[in-house]
């Protein structure tokens, strides 16, 4: 396994780190597009040659300022279009839930949720995590992996287990087929 992260990364609160298998995977590069917050990893599946660009993220609590949460949205919509590559996966803690978990949970939904709902709506994108809260502490579901409705045949499994603290986040996993 080969491993790198953002210059936050080693930092308790803040940063993004990707883990992958170099038998499996080719790095071409990795790109911080918002400062400890949204990172890109651009990648090629060995057996297939198909590039991919894996987005990672850590949003602002929904909470904040709708103005901050949307300039990190943007930057993240700006780097998708701006790269052509609609092979994408975007994952991470979006601090944010769906329009479908927020109804499950009777939850009412607040500004980065509306938010979060648009962007999804917008790149006509999957919330793949639908079965389980992710961050223990509120039994919400903030960490999720989104996917193009296009590219949802190439998702094979999502799931969460348990994160690295036992009450805080899970952590979000995929099997995906090239």
């Amino acid at each position: 396994m080969q491993s790198e992260g953002t210059n936050y990364s080693t930092r308790k609160r803040a940063g993004i780190y990707y883990v992958w298998d170099p038998t499996k995977i080719s790095v071409d590069g990795i790109v911080e597009v918002y400062a400890s917050r949204v990172a890109r990893v651009s990648i090629r599946i060995l057996d297939s040659g198909k590039a991919l660009n894996v987005y990672g993220v850590y949003m602002p609590v929904r909470e904040n300022k709708a103005e901050k949460t949307e300039v990190i949205w943007s930057a993240l919509l700006q780097d998708i279009m701006e790269t052509g590559n609609r092979n994408f996966i975007i994952n991470g803690d979006f601090n944010a839930e769906t329009e479908t978990w927020i109804s499950k949970s009777g939850r009412t939904q607040k500004e980065g949720d509306v938010i979060y709902q648009g962007f999804i709506e917008d790149l006509n994108l999957v919330a793949s995590v639908t079965e389980d809260y992710t961050f223990e502490r509120a039994q919400t579901q903030i960490d999720n992996i989104l996917v193009p409705i296009k590219l949802i045949h190439n998702l094979k499994e999502a799931h969460t287990s348990t994160g690295v603290r036992e009450k805080d986040h899970k952590m979000v996993m995929a099997t995906l087929a090239w």
